[in-house]
Protein backbone atom coordinates (compact mmCIF):
# COMPACT_ATOMS: atom_id res chain seq x y z
CA UNK A 1 0.00 0.00 0.00
CA UNK A 2 1.46 3.48 -1.10
CA UNK A 3 2.01 5.85 1.73
CA UNK A 4 -0.14 8.85 1.98
CA UNK A 5 1.36 12.26 1.89
CA UNK A 6 0.07 13.89 4.72
CA UNK A 7 -1.24 17.57 3.33
CA UNK A 8 -2.58 19.09 6.22
CA UNK A 9 -1.13 22.12 6.97
CA UNK A 10 -2.43 23.01 10.61
CA UNK A 11 -2.16 20.65 13.90
CA UNK A 12 -4.92 18.86 14.48
CA UNK A 13 -6.25 18.55 18.50
CA UNK A 14 -7.83 15.72 19.54
CA UNK A 15 -10.72 17.04 21.18
CA UNK A 16 -14.34 16.29 21.69
CA UNK A 17 -16.63 18.97 21.41
CA UNK A 18 -20.30 18.96 20.90
CA UNK A 19 -21.56 20.34 17.95
CA UNK A 20 -24.80 21.08 16.14
CA UNK A 21 -24.62 21.07 12.01
CA UNK A 22 -27.49 22.76 9.79
CA UNK A 23 -27.59 22.36 6.49
CA UNK A 24 -30.66 23.95 4.87
CA UNK A 25 -30.85 22.79 2.03
CA UNK A 26 -31.07 19.40 2.56
CA UNK A 27 -33.01 20.38 6.11
CA UNK A 28 -30.78 18.86 7.94
CA UNK A 29 -30.23 19.09 11.87
CA UNK A 30 -27.75 17.18 13.22
CA UNK A 31 -25.22 16.61 16.27
CA UNK A 32 -22.81 15.42 17.00
CA UNK A 33 -18.81 15.99 18.79
CA UNK A 34 -15.38 16.52 17.15
CA UNK A 35 -13.09 13.72 17.01
CA UNK A 36 -10.63 16.24 16.04
CA UNK A 37 -9.99 19.79 15.46
CA UNK A 38 -7.80 22.68 13.85
CA UNK A 39 -7.70 26.05 13.16
CA UNK A 40 -8.53 24.85 9.71
CA UNK A 41 -11.28 22.15 10.01
CA UNK A 42 -12.55 19.15 12.21
CA UNK A 43 -13.56 15.40 11.44
CA UNK A 44 -17.62 15.25 13.43
CA UNK A 45 -18.93 12.12 14.58
CA UNK A 46 -22.13 11.44 13.83
CA UNK A 47 -24.48 8.74 14.75
CA UNK A 48 -25.61 8.72 10.97
CA UNK A 49 -24.19 10.25 8.39
CA UNK A 50 -26.32 12.18 6.25
CA UNK A 51 -26.64 12.25 2.68
CA UNK A 52 -24.09 15.55 1.62
CA UNK A 53 -22.09 16.16 -1.78
CA UNK A 54 -17.96 16.51 -0.96
CA UNK A 55 -18.92 20.56 -1.18
CA UNK A 56 -21.53 21.10 0.49
CA UNK A 57 -21.63 23.72 2.80
CA UNK A 58 -23.53 24.00 5.92
CA UNK A 59 -23.56 25.57 9.63
CA UNK A 60 -21.57 24.45 12.27
CA UNK A 61 -22.28 25.68 15.80
CA UNK A 62 -19.35 24.21 18.31
CA UNK A 63 -20.03 24.34 21.88
CA UNK A 64 -23.17 26.19 21.63
CA UNK A 65 -20.82 29.26 21.17
CA UNK A 66 -19.15 29.53 17.85
CA UNK A 67 -20.35 29.43 14.62
CA UNK A 68 -18.37 28.32 11.27
CA UNK A 69 -19.44 28.15 7.89
CA UNK A 70 -17.84 24.66 6.58
CA UNK A 71 -17.40 22.71 3.41
CA UNK A 72 -17.90 18.80 3.50
CA UNK A 73 -14.04 17.53 2.08
CA UNK A 74 -15.12 13.47 2.78
CA UNK A 75 -17.29 11.37 4.52
CA UNK A 76 -17.49 7.97 6.12
CA UNK A 77 -19.54 5.36 7.83
CA UNK A 78 -17.98 7.48 11.10
CA UNK A 79 -18.56 10.76 10.29
CA UNK A 80 -17.50 13.89 8.45
CA UNK A 81 -14.61 15.61 7.48
CA UNK A 82 -14.80 19.88 7.09
CA UNK A 83 -13.00 22.43 6.34
CA UNK A 84 -13.36 25.64 7.64
CA UNK A 85 -14.74 28.40 5.68
CA UNK A 86 -15.92 31.15 7.61
CA UNK A 87 -15.95 32.73 11.53
CA UNK A 88 -17.44 35.81 12.29
CA UNK A 89 -15.11 38.09 14.15
CA UNK A 90 -16.59 38.00 17.27
CA UNK A 91 -16.62 34.24 17.57
CA UNK A 92 -12.97 33.81 16.34
CA UNK A 93 -11.32 35.23 19.63
CA UNK A 94 -13.62 32.81 21.74
CA UNK A 95 -12.79 29.75 19.22
CA UNK A 96 -8.73 30.64 19.26
CA UNK A 97 -8.98 30.84 23.30
CA UNK A 98 -10.74 27.31 23.10
CA UNK A 99 -8.12 25.73 21.01
CA UNK A 100 -5.47 27.43 23.09
CA UNK A 101 -6.71 26.11 26.43
CA UNK A 102 -7.18 22.79 25.27
CA UNK A 103 -3.49 22.09 23.33
CA UNK A 104 -1.12 20.38 25.11
CA UNK A 105 1.21 22.49 23.09
CA UNK A 106 -0.29 25.84 23.12
CA UNK A 107 2.95 28.05 22.07
CA UNK A 108 3.19 25.85 18.63
CA UNK A 109 -0.65 27.04 18.05
CA UNK A 110 0.49 30.21 18.23
CA UNK A 111 3.46 29.74 15.83
CA UNK A 112 1.09 28.10 13.20
CA UNK A 113 -1.15 31.30 13.76
CA UNK A 114 1.57 33.55 13.30
CA UNK A 115 2.95 31.61 9.42
CA UNK A 116 -0.80 31.70 8.56
CA UNK A 117 -0.87 35.57 9.30
CA UNK A 118 2.46 36.09 7.12
CA UNK A 119 0.96 34.04 4.34
CA UNK A 120 -1.92 35.85 3.79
Amino acid sequence: MKNRKERRKHLRLPLNFKVKINNLRHSLVLRGQTRNISFAGAFIELDKVPPLQRDDYFSLILLGQVEFTCRLIHSNSGGIGCQFDFIKIRYYEVFKNMMLNNAPDPERLVKELRRWARDI
